[in-house]
């Protein structure tokens, strides 16, 4: 299991069965918020690819948003939560 894959079965609750292959990674400092911020863009943009009642969008929309939240849950643990919050904020308003 990879060290994504640790931090989010560590999330409560635990994310469902459906997204939990979109919420994984092979990347060792993939839980730090950056990289979380990052991927919840990604997802975003992935959904804005495909607008309208399309399935698949909806998951990338889905994963985007546990993505930011995730992000946020691990700004509320790092040095300087505040710091990392308003980055996240910034982020996802340039996206």
């Amino acid at each position: 299991m990879s060290s994504q894959e640790r931090w989010v079965a560590s999330r409560r609750p635990t994310p469902p069965r459906s997204l939990t292959e979109w919420l994984t990674s092979d990347d060792p400092g993939a839980q730090s918020v950056r990289r979380l911020v990052d991927r919840g863009i990604d997802e975003l943009d992935r959904a804005r690819a495909a607008p309208g009642p399309v399935r698949q969008s909806a998951l990338h929309l889905l994963a985007a948003d546990a993505w930011v939240t995730y992000a946020c849950e691990a700004a509320l643990e790092s040095s300087d939560p505040d710091g990392d919050l308003l980055d996240i904020l910034e982020e996802i308003v340039d996206a």
